[in-house]
């Protein structure tokens, strides 16, 4: 699975490389009103394929179409929160978000470490409250104004596109 791309251009020039207004061609689709948006959770990516637990492997010099899955091994302490999130239970194959107390320091604040189901979307427990904007302006408002790391755009051919709270330079809610 490629990296899912961000939805506006960011500038490298700027610390944090925030993202401007200008619309990355291959995510045009969501401004034309297609697809459907889905919460992005703030955690680690894993996948399980054949029963068989991976996480996504972190990549070296900001090359996240590079990046692969790796298998988790129950050896190995880092993947212990991953494990028991396996343990407590999946629905099968399928990409999910490790969240819990010791991922990403659990801004959503979960109890227990969890695998949360986030593609393919028909799966996502993730209910939006509210249909997003598709506006540069509206989805930074639209996202500062609410506790969820981002969003996923899922358009019906199985494109993807993001566009987190931190891509317009918004800390979590305190």
């Amino acid at each position: 699975m490629t990296k899912i791309p961000t939805i506006f251009v960011r500038d490298e020039r700027r610390p944090g490389h925030p993202v401007t207004d200008v619309v990355k061609p291959e995510c045009a689709w969501v401004f034309q009103g297609e697809g459907a948006a889905t919460i992005k959770m703030d955690g680690t990516n894993v996948k399980i394929s054949n029963g068989q637990l991976y996480k996504r492997q972190k990549p070296k010099d900001r090359d996240y179409d590079e990046a692969s899955y790796i298998a988790c091994a129950r050896s190995n302490p880092s993947d212990r929160w991953a494990w028991e999130a396996f343990d407590r239970g999946h629905d099968g194959d399928g990409i999910y978000e490790l969240v819990g107390p010791h991922v990403q320091d659990n801004p959503q604040q979960h109890a227990a470490h969890t695998l949360v189901r986030v593609v393919p979307p028909s799966a996502c427990v993730l209910q939006l409250d509210a249909e997003p904007p598709r506006s540069f302006a509206g989805l930074r408002e639209y996202l500062r104004a609410r506790p969820i790391e981002g969003l996923v755009f899922h358009h019906r051919d199985g494109r993807m596109a993001k566009i987190k709270r931190r891509d317009f330079g918004l800390k979590w809610p305190a």
